[in-house]
């Protein structure tokens, strides 16, 4: 089969953007997989001033991050955590960023868990540092914790 030029062009600019189609998908696998406690390895990379440890160990228990610290040891970080996010935020985060027709949303997925792995977000071509970049990894799913 032959493409034309302005063919192969739309296939790469399909390729390289989130589908919300998949997203849905991933997203409803996930939730019926219906684990609401674990754990995971959160890294952010961005020219936007996070503060905290990154990586950082995120605990979640019924759906609700309940301990942030950092994975090699270390006190773990104060109260509140509501800014640290569960696999659910993420999801809410591929959602917005997809609204905002994006230069560039990339998405990768666990094929276990369905949960995002890699989020590459770029919201305005040629705007210097506004990428952003979510990373999961190390993910376990635990009992529930007492």
């Amino acid at each position: 089969m032959r493409f034309g030029r302005l063919g192969l062009v739309c296939l790469v600019l399909v390729a390289a953007c989130e589908s919300p189609v998949e997203s849905s998908l991933e997203q409803q696998l996930w939730e019926d997989l219906g684990i609401r406690n674990y754990q995971y390895q959160y890294m952010v990379s961005c020219f936007c001033g996070f503060s905290g440890p990154n990586p950082a160990l995120i605990t979640v228990n019924d759906g609700v991050v309940v301990k942030v610290e950092p994975p090699e040891g270390g006190a773990p970080v104060s109260p509140p955590l509501g800014s640290w996010p569960t696999i659910d935020s993420l999801f809410a985060i591929i959602s917005r960023a997809s609204t905002g027709d994006p230069n560039v949303l990339d998405v990768e997925y666990d094929e276990t868990y369905h949960y995002p792995k890699t989020i590459h977000f770029d919201p305005v071509e040629r705007v210097a540092d506004d990428e952003i970049t979510y990373r999961v990894q190390r993910f376990i799913p635990l009992s529930a914790i007492p």
